[in-house]
């Protein structure tokens, strides 16, 4: 068959989606994030099947060409957005084949056999991995497994250039998946005089003006127990293994982990990758928490237990009551907001960079973090599980011990891109 025959063949197939098959159930031991990524993928818009369509044609090609860890990584950002595609999962999977993957490689036949056990793909994977326990590796879906030997792969400057705003990247298989936000001006602060009903605003004044000059990257998601084993697994994060409460680990938030394990996290995946992940700063935080609104929470003035997680017993500015979870839930729950980020109001408070001050005065006006204040404390965002709703508005502003963890203590990451 031809190179153009073959090309067309993978897109005609890439365009399939992955609902579209036999109903099946898959096996018990098949990770239940599975049924996650199938309604991420039945709920793409024409315009994101579209972008993933167009990595996985450049993914195709790259692997046409020899380029194999090139062709990985476009693969991995195609997934992000279209998570359940079959044949995008299996030409993922005879890519890391071709690395000499073999453990990343199982995963991905696997996940091809649990989408859609009766296709092509599907028998193709079963005979690949039959050639992966002959080899030594047993052939049985399962956790993710962090393979240390296996490098990073950046993207290229000349790649981190041509990103737009929403666009999405990953730059290792346990690394946290980031999204591009755009350049932009905010109101930073207190807004609303009906906001608050009693002076803990106070430390959210004076309202002023933060510019950002350029786009930078931000993580989806909070880090999750998955990211963070993986850096414990690879000999970072000090060894240490935060408690998860029973509440189980994968796609879960880290919790107990405070701002020190955080900049541990940090160190690590800056030399995995090199290249420069840091902790958000508040300005930056609430840039992408409001995500262009102007109204209290990203999604208007009031709050319900059906936008976010937090403890429903009690209520904003007389709305409604709703459910106490008493848990933190999976990092990908609830609507993303404008920018594509998920949960920037509730499930866990996130760790920022800048040091405790009482307020804004002297503030910095390009984003950056401040570190004149009490650097023994740092400034948390985001609520949580357990806290009352007005601690999830996007003004809102908490300091806590560098020491400190606690079960509803989490982080994200950004870092800057080539410009």
């Amino acid at each position: 068959m031809t190179r153009a025959f073959l090309l067309s063949l993978f897109l005609a197939l890439a365009c399939v989606r992955a609902s579209d098959g036999q109903a099946q159930t898959p096996p018990p031991a098949v990770n239940s994030s599975l049924d996650a990524d199938r309604a991420k993928s039945n709920a793409l818009t024409p315009e994101q099947r579209g972008q993933a369509q167009d990595l996985f044609k450049e993914a195709f090609e790259q692997s046409r060409a020899g380029q194999f860890e090139a062709a990985k990584l476009l693969f991995e950002s195609g997934l992000a957005i279209d998570p359940a595609n079959v044949f995008a999962n299996f030409f993922l999977a005879q890519t890391l084949q071709q690395l000499n993957d073999k453990s990343q490689a199982s995963i991905f036949f696997n996940k091809v056999i649990a989408l859609d056990p009766n296709s092509d793909s599907a028998l193709k994977s079963t005979d690949a991995l039959r050639n992966l326990a002959a080899s030594g590796l047993p052939a049985s879906p399962g956790a993710v497994v962090f393979d240390k030997t296996r490098p990073a792969v950046p993207i290229p400057a000349e790649q981190e250039r041509l990103l737009k705003p929403k666009d999405s990247f990953k730059e290792c298989a346990q690394c946290p998946e980031m999204v591009v936000v755009p350049a932009g001006t905010f109101l930073m602060g207190y807004g609303k005089e009906d906001e608050l009903d009693y002076t803990l605003g106070e430390n959210e004044k004076p309202r002023h003006k933060v510019v950002f000059a350029q786009p930078f990257a931000v993580g989806k998601f909070s880090v999750t127990f998955d990211e963070w084993d993986a850096c414990v697994a690879d000999g970072g994060c000090n060894n240490y293994k935060p408690l998860d409460k029973g509440w189980g680990r994968g796609r879960q938030p880290v919790i107990y982990v405070s701002w020190n394990d955080a900049k541990n996290y940090l160190t690590w995946i800056s030399q995995k990758t090199g290249k420069p992940y840091r902790l958000l700063s508040e300005a930056e935080r609430e840039y992408v928490t409001r995500a262009g609104t102007t109204t209290v929470f990203w999604w208007g003035d009031q709050i319900s237990t059906s936008l976010a997680n937090y403890n429903g017993n009690y209520t904003y500015h007389n709305g409604p009551k709703g459910e106490f979870r008493q848990r933190a839930l999976p990092v990908d729950s609830f609507a993303p907001n404008p920018w594509g980020l998920y949960q920037v109001h509730g499930n866990v408070s996130e760790w920022m960079e800048d040091c405790w001050t009482k307020n804004y005065d002297g503030a910095p006006e390009n984003g950056s973090a401040r570190t004149d204040g009490n650097c023994a404390a740092r400034f948390i965002r985001g609520g949580s599980w357990d806290t009352l709703p007005e601690y999830l508005r996007s003004a809102a502003r908490f300091n806590e011990f560098n020491k400190i963890r606690h079960y509803a203590l989490g982080f994200r990451v950004t870092r800057s891109l080539a410009r």
